[in-house]
């Protein structure tokens, strides 16, 4: 007997116990007939027509999820939310169609201008990342103050400053690159519903010889763990930043189970947004462990 007519027989089987011991053909009990023990008669066909489910199911799936994801920011109601942002969405996208309604609205050649308020929303022109509320003026202290500094130091490869001031606009979130969301602890309050998302991953460039003085400077590419204490945008020589204060993960280790795994945060440092890559969780274990729940890592079963 083939793998595909095993599946089969195994997942028939199944499907005639449940019915014989929940259903027993009572009308009453109709609400436990769910549609998704009906769609596991259909797998080993699925299968057979159109190869794995990771093939023709996962990968697109995903791939929607990911598309929809942004739209969702009710945490209350997101199935609502969602719908109602599709409908709008649609609805908006269908202007163009009438055209009396749509010059009415948008006027002739109206070019795209987007004026938002510091307080709620900043960027600056080179860069695809946006610094979205909560938002608050906020005067660094001198350990802040020393890490920016240092960030200055290796962002510009100099040691002499002009004044740097210590006032900067404080910000909740950001919007990365592919539209997604990563919070701060600025951002999250402790009646929050969600799951915490000030955990990410970060692309930075590092000298491979940095603890050898005399060696040459060789650069790569390495990834970091940390968690976001709050995004700032901050002035210096007339040059606009966008920045995160950051509390590293100490040591990462590999956990045998495909996530990485450690037991404490290390060093606070100012990055640019643009080396945060994702959004990522950390689940502490009952041996205090705290295991990054990344999708780069995946969970290996036994």
């Amino acid at each position: 007997m083939t793998e595909l007519a095993v599946i089969e027989k195994l997942f028939l089987e199944f499907v005639t116990h449940y019915e014989r011991e929940y259903l027993q053909n009572d009308p009453a009990r109709l609400p436990a007939a769910l549609i998704s023990y009906h769609y596991l008669l259909h797998i080993a066909t699925s299968i057979r027509n159109t190869g794995p489910a990771w093939a023709t199911w996962q990968y697109p799936m995903e791939r929607l999820c990911g598309m929809l994801l942004p739209l969702v920011r009710s945490k209350q109601h997101p199935y609502t939310n969602l719908q109602n942002q599709i409908t709008i969405w649609t609805q908006f996208s269908h202007l163009q169609y009438k055209s009396e309604i749509y010059h009415k609205i948008f006027g002739k050649g109206l070019e795209k201008s987007i004026n938002y308020s510091e307080n709620r929303v900043f960027t600056t022109d080179s860069a695809e990342e946006e610094l979205q509320s909560p938002s608050r003026k906020y005067c660094m202290d001198r350990v802040e103050m020393q890490r920016l500094k240092a960030y200055y130091i290796t962002a510009l490869n100099e040691n002499q400053f002009k004044s740097i001031t210590q006032s900067v606009q404080k910000y909740g979130k950001l919007r990365i690159k592919n539209g997604l969301i990563i919070n701060s602890k600025l951002s999250n309050r402790k009646e929050d519903v969600a799951r915490t998302n000030y955990c990410f991953s970060a692309q930075l460039l590092v000298d491979r010889n940095a603890y050898r003085p005399n060696a040459p400077i060789i650069l790569e590419e390495k990834e970091f763990f940390g968690e976001v204490q709050y995004f700032f945008s901050h002035q210096y020589d007339e040059q606009w930043s966008m920045l995160a204060y950051v509390q590293w993960v100490r040591n990462p280790q590999p956990s045998g189970h495909g996530p990485l795994k450690f037991r404490d945060l290390g060093a606070f440092e100012v990055i640019n947004v643009s080396a945060i890559c994702r959004s990522v969780g950390f689940l502490r274990m009952p041996n205090n462990e705290i295991y990054i729940i990344d999708r780069e890592n995946r969970v290996k079963f036994r």
